[in-house]
């Protein structure tokens, strides 16, 4: 495995070990919100990077069960744009106080347009991780994620949360993998969650 994924990895089990003791008399992570943000990928075989938009959800169906929708473009350098979608839903279940374990499956469809050629492809994605809340304001989480869409790949994701309101957090993330390098800045507005879940 190469040295910069090992050391994401190394970084997760130590997060994932440290979590319990930092979770205690914490809130809850929240599973019903919509962010929005700035993405920048660096895709290392064809030596390119990029930037543009992000854009997702969650929406909690059950206390343990929820939805997500995610969507990101990307202009690289030269004639080059990107575009995916995901739709997917996911489990979550206390480990104990402030600190969730989180499973999630999505389809995805990936397009990319360089001139005048264009490709589409789909698949699907599978994700496990933690999330943990620090303090009432402050969230931190990992997971590995593994996707195969035309070619396969996993990635360590490890991002971090602050509520600087009761509705509205700033926060990132940093996906590392073989294959590429992605940063997601963002907006994160909560929604109260369904009624049957107050």
């Amino acid at each position: 495995m190469p040295m910069r994924l090992t050391h994401a990895a190394a970084a997760l089990c130590a997060a994932a070990s440290l979590a319990p003791a930092l979770a205690q008399a914490a809130p809850e992570p929240r599973y019903t919100y919509a962010e929005i943000g700035y993405v920048n990928a660096d895709y290392d075989d064809y030596n390119s990077d990029g930037d543009g938009l992000g854009l997702g959800g969650s929406y909690a169906l059950h206390r343990n069960v929820h939805l997500l929708l995610e969507y990101q473009d990307v202009d690289f350098d030269g004639p080059a744009d990107a575009s995916q979608l995901a739709l997917g839903a996911g489990v979550n279940f206390p480990l104990r106080k402030g600190l969730d374990f989180v499973g999630r499956a999505r389809w995805i469809d990936f397009e990319i347009d360089a001139g005048p050629h264009s490709d589409d492809d789909s698949g699907y994605g599978l994700e496990a991780g933690v999330r943990t809340m620090i303090n009432p304001q402050l969230e931190l989480d990992g997971s590995l994620r593994y996707v195969d869409v035309g070619d396969d790949n996993t990635s360590v994701v490890i991002g971090a949360l602050y509520e600087f309101t009761p509705v509205f957090a700033l926060g990132g993330d940093v996906e590392l993998s073989n294959d590429y390098t992605a940063f997601f800045l963002k907006v994160r507005a909560y929604f109260n969650p369904p009624a049957q879940l107050r």
